[in-house]
């Protein structure tokens, strides 16, 4: 009978989400969210949208069960709208790069003790919000470049939390992209290849969100790949053999050039925002 009885209190709390879930969703969607179950629960992104992100909102997105991944990149948050995150106990990941936060919102991170990957790039918080952080035993991943945060308060911050990367530059070498939630996935699309004999017709890289590119070398011959740098300058990073391929780690907005092995420009590529194939072909 006891069996009985809590089976029926499941499924009647399991209908009750059920009813109010749909209203929820079709808000979160109508303010430009967007909702999906990934690996571990249900990441919700922002960034696809106008960007214009209400604290009406954030609330409801507070409200669904087992947020894990949340993406507010380039929305129009302020430091007050981050209280509703603060009650995302289950949140592992949280893109707040490029939004006008600063120090003032940091705090409401603090009791996030699941959180593992945190990017600020590109916003205005220092050294003093990053203290906040010196408790979030979880956080492996920390994305601080064009932001106010100096090497001071990476080396304080990492002698609370030793496990903890911080990636403050452009080393493309070194950078991974962690997900805790979504295995890896194939590109989603493909970068167009501009052709060029004219290292000046490559555009200089711009910033933008950390990705991956998928170099695929279609021709008969190995061919150089080349970042060009924020100043114009190029920067050789390796070859690829015909009929050869290569992960590469990138930002979007970066620029590839590719070239022959004595320097000659191919053409060239410029990033989106996901991960993406770059095939090389005559």
């Amino acid at each position: 009978m006891m069996k009985f009885g809590m089976a029926l209190m499941l499924l009647l709390t399991s209908g009750l989400f059920a009813a109010e879930e749909p209203e929820n969703l079709a808000v979160i969607r109508q303010a430009g969210g967007r909702v999906r179950t990934v690996a571990g629960g249900i990441e919700v992104s922002f960034h696809l949208g106008d960007r214009q992100v209400s604290a009406d909102a954030l609330s409801l997105v507070a409200d669904l069960p087992n947020v894990v991944t949340l993406n507010l990149k380039r929305t129009n948050i302020n430091n007050n709208d981050l209280r509703h995150i603060s009650q995302m106990h289950s949140l592992k990941k949280l893109h707040l790069e490029l939004t006008k936060i600063d120090d003032r919102a940091i705090r409401y991170l603090s009791g996030l003790k699941k959180l593992q990957y945190l990017n600020l790039f590109g916003t205005s918080v220092s050294d003093v919000g990053l203290k906040e952080l010196h408790s979030n035993r979880g956080l492996t991943h920390l994305y601080v470049w064009q932001s106010k945060i100096t090497s001071e308060g990476i080396r304080e911050i990492q002698l609370h939390l030793p496990e903890l990367k911080v990636v403050a530059g452009v080393d493309l070498d070194t950078i991974q992209v962690p997900d805790p939630n979504v295995p890896e996935k194939k590109p989603t699309s493909m970068l167009k290849f501009v052709a060029s004999s004219n290292l000046s017709d490559a555009p200089q890289s711009r910033g933008g969100e950390n990705i991956e590119v998928i170099f695929a070398n279609k021709t008969e011959k190995t061919v150089k790949i080349v970042w060009i740098g924020y100043d114009g300058k190029p920067k050789v990073y390796g070859q690829i053999a015909a009929g050869a391929s290569r992960t590469q780690n990138s930002y979007e907005n970066n620029t590839w050039l590719i070239t022959t092995l004595d320097d000659k420009p191919l053409g060239y590529f410029v990033c989106g925002p996901v991960r993406a194939l770059a095939v090389i072909s005559d």
